[in-house]
């Protein structure tokens, strides 16, 4: 089912590659900091812990779980993603799946099982 809010998000991607950039450049931040403080809270792990996990300090932990912080690179993403035992799979999607998966965004969306 289309929204008037996915019509008109629809129509301001489809105008500007800038819009576009900038609009899957907010929602990757969005997603990952969503899904981090999600894994973070149902495992009952704290930054600090995870930081010893990740081999990497408690303030970049907490700049990764910030949407607002923007220079995550791909190299602190993966070690994030080795000390919960996960594996991180940056994959290239057309704007409409990026779209697609914005709007589907939850907990459900989200969850990874352990690899136990």
């Amino acid at each position: 089912m289309t929204t008037d809010f996915s019509r008109g998000l629809w129509t301001k991607l489809a105008k500007s590659r800038k819009y576009r950039a900038q609009f899957v450049s907010a929602q990757a931040r969005r997603a990952f900091a969503f899904q981090l403080r999600l894994i973070l809270k149902k495992r009952e792990l704290s930054q600090e812990k995870l930081a010893e996990l990740s081999g990497l300090t408690q303030g970049v932990i907490s700049r990764a779980a910030d949407p607002n912080y923007g220079k995550l690179t791909i190299t602190v993403i993966v070690k994030i993603a080795n000390g919960l035992d996960m594996a991180y799979l940056g994959i290239l999607v057309p704007f409409s799946e990026a779209a697609k998966w914005a709007f589907n965004l939850s907990e459900e969306s989200v969850q990874v099982r352990t690899f136990e």
